[in-house]
Formats: C-alpha cells, sequence, structure tokens
C-alpha cells in the first residue's frame, strides 16, 4: 500500500476517533447537522449535505478525503 494512503487513512481513523470521544460535545452544537472534521477539527457544517459538500469543493477540498458524519442522537456506524 502506497505510504501516502497509509497515512491519509491514518489521519481518517484518527478524526473519526477523535468524533467519537467528542460527540456528546458536538450533539450540543451540531445536532442534526452534517460536520467535516479534519485534523481533529469542524471544519464546516451544515443540515443540508449537497449545499455543504459544494461549499467544501468551492474551498478547494475534496469531500472523498475529509470525514463527513451526521451529528444525532441515534448510534453512529462508520462506513468505509
Amino acid at each position: 500500500m502506497p505510504e501516502e494512503l497509509v497515512i491519509a487513512l491514518r489521519g481518517f481513523e484518527e478524526d473519526f476517533q477523535w468524533f467519537l470521544r467528542n460527540r456528546e460535545k458536538l450533539l450540543s452544537e451540531y445536532k442534526d447537522k452534517w460536520v467535516v472534521i479534519y485534523d481533529k477539527k469542524v471544519l464546516d457544517s451544515d443540515t443540508d449535505l449537497s449545499v455543504l459538500l459544494e461549499r467544501l469543493r468551492h474551498k478547494g477540498f475534496q469531500p472523498s478525503q475529509l470525514l463527513v458524519q451526521f451529528v444525532s442522537k441515534e448510534p453512529v456506524e462508520a462506513i468505509l
């Protein structure tokens, strides 16, 4: 596996673990919103996923390379 891919996957996993650890705090601010997490920080959020993804592309980000999660009280499922 190429080293760049390993580094990207490791970063994605770290961001997902950060999301899980901070889920309760995120619920208070981003409940029922989509959040984009990169480098253990929330980059952006919106209630409309399409709007959020378009805004990310406009800012020069590739959404497929970022962790995008819906913040709700429902159990979290990861699709990798």
